[in-house]
């Protein structure tokens, strides 16, 4: 007997699938409660921004606006004891978090959010720190796509294949950019690395962009200090980790923690995952973040987190630059009431 099931089964789970979601984060929240972790990267104004990084000033002063009078944001220490402790979160609960360690989180972010008297915790890349170069997505933009005089090609090796990368027209730059994005994050940083080193002299764009710059160790040092900040870890050098084997990961995950406390003087005791999709973590990765001593870890997969999340992967909402009547319209989907 063929106990198979049958293909069209499949195509109606995967349409009920999100619905089943949305019904388990509503049973969830009405017993644990829920909190909607918020994920930003920068504060600035910028005349590119193709990653959509960055929310302008203006937005991020309304954003904290509308979470302070409709929202309960909590304290770092008061989201721990929560999700630590399994206990039930307060209503209407919101996180605030920062990915990378640009040098505008402490420029520009860090003062909005102590004007409003607000806190959040801020995963920082520990290789960029003091490096006076651009995040590597970053540069990629600077080097093909605000190039104003490329090469006709060029030729790369990426993960041990070289081949040659036509730049004849915009459309084949665009292609070029799109791909790199992909194709260097798989790869270990240091490969990376090196890949950009000898990029930078053969498309001329060696410069970095002041606006772009990750924080200075003095930068950051000031930084942690105001009680608007909180310092996470957020790998070296920003690859996915699940691309990587597993003493990899392990020097990227214990090895930004190790940094930041040599920076720092201080303990840091959480991590959140580059790109945290979950194509960019798996369970080693999850085990390697435990074992380090992290006490939670966030990803980037949209969803509430309630008392009987995973310590160890829970979701955050990636907020990009919507006004305030949008963001508090997007945020009404983000918390069931």
């Amino acid at each position: 007997m063929n106990r198979s099931i049958p293909r069209s089964l499949f195509g109606i789970r995967n349409v009920l699938r999100p619905t089943v979601q949305r019904l388990r984060d509503t049973w969830n929240a009405l017993r644990h409660g829920s909190c909607a972790v918020l994920l930003y990267h920068r504060v600035i104004e910028l005349p590119t921004d193709p990653q959509q990084l960055a929310v302008t000033p203006d937005h991020f002063d309304a954003h904290l606006q509308v979470l302070k009078e409709r929202y309960r944001v909590l304290s770092v220490a008061e989201f721990e004891h929560h999700l630590l402790h399994q206990r039930r979160f307060p209503r209407r609960s919101v996180l605030l978090t920062f990915d990378d360690g640009y040098a505008d989180n402490h420029t520009i972010a860090r003062p909005i959010l102590e004007t409003h008297g607000l806190q959040a915790l801020f995963y920082i890349a520990s290789g960029y720190i003091e490096s006076g170069r651009e995040f590597w997505w970053d540069e990629l933009e600077r080097m093909l796509l605000l190039n104003e005089d490329p090469p006709a090609a060029i030729d790369l090796e990426v993960a041990g294949t070289r081949s040659s990368r036509a730049l004849g027209d915009a459309g084949a730059v665009q292609h070029v950019y799109e791909e790199l994005l992909d194709s260097l994050r798989r790869i270990p940083s240091h490969d990376r690395d090196a890949l950009l080193d000898g990029l930078r002299s053969t498309v001329h764009s060696t410069e970095a962009r002041n606006t772009h710059l990750p924080m200075t160790r003095a930068e950051l040092s000031a930084f942690a200090d105001s009680p608007s900040v909180v310092i996470g870890a957020h790998s070296v050098g920003h690859p996915s980790l699940a691309r990587q084997d597993p003493e990899e990961q392990r020097r990227e995950i214990v090895g930004s923690k190790r940094e930041l406390e040599a920076m720092l003087g201080r303990e840091v005791r959480y991590f959140s995952y580059p790109f945290g999709t979950g194509a960019d973590f798996d369970a080693t990765t999850e085990l390697i973040a435990a074992n380090a001593g992290f006490l939670h870890t966030a990803a980037n997969y949209p969803g509430p987190v309630h008392a009987r999340s995973p310590r160890h992967r829970f979701p955050r909402h990636l907020v990009r630059d919507w006004s305030g009547p949008e963001f508090a319209q997007r945020m009404g989907t983000f918390l069931p009431r």
